[in-house]
């Protein structure tokens, strides 16, 4: 046996294992960047879409000021990242389907007393549109009747904080992929 021969096969064999390993890193790299890129453009092309926000006048929050969204709305204006109204649809009546159906995304200012939640409900499922459901406190509280409403809708979460309701329509903004683009 030549021990040349031998050395020159194994040096052989560890160019082609070096070669192979950055194959799958060249690969692997490019895959993940790829998916990295479809969803920054799908979050660039959804954070131009706008909000639609509905909060019916009523209701008081746990340290007794109005449930008028107001603070939630400061804060979705000063993160720079989304179309929000200077103020809250809090008439129900005024609603007409085709503001839902314009919006990107629909937040709900929620009271347990609150009236038109069914209808308003059956608006935003037949618009197929994402739902933000704000509940003002911290354990999601939702009437039994409400719960059961909305329970079959599969674009809807609950959100009890502003933070959480920032990253909530953020992370919607980033993942959500809109009847126009799903054909």
């Amino acid at each position: 046996m030549d021990i040349n021969k031998i050395a020159s096969a194994l040096d052989i064999w560890d160019i082609v294992k070096w070669i192979f390993g950055l194959l799958v890193l060249l690969f692997g790299f490019l895959i993940i960047f790829w998916r990295a890129i479809k969803v920054f453009f799908r979050l660039g092309k959804n954070l131009g879409r706008k909000v639609f926000i509905f909060c019916p006048v009523g209701g008081k929050r746990g340290d007794g000021s109005v449930k008028n969204m107001e603070r939630e709305l400061g804060i979705l204006r000063n993160s720079g990242f989304f179309d929000v109204p200077k103020e809250p649809v809090t008439d129900f009546h005024s609603i007409e389907a085709k503001d839902i159906k314009k919006a990107g995304v629909v937040i709900l200012g929620y009271d347990r007393k609150m009236e038109n939640f069914d209808d308003f409900i059956d608006m935003v499922k037949q618009a197929g549109k994402p739902l933000i459901i704000y509940t003002f406190e911290l354990g999601y509280q939702l009437e039994e009747k409400h719960r059961k409403m909305i329970k079959d809708y599969k674009w809807y979460v609950l959100s009890s904080m502003p933070l959480r309701l920032v990253s909530d329509l953020f992370a919607i903004m980033a993942s959500y992929k809109y009847e126009q683009e799903r054909d």
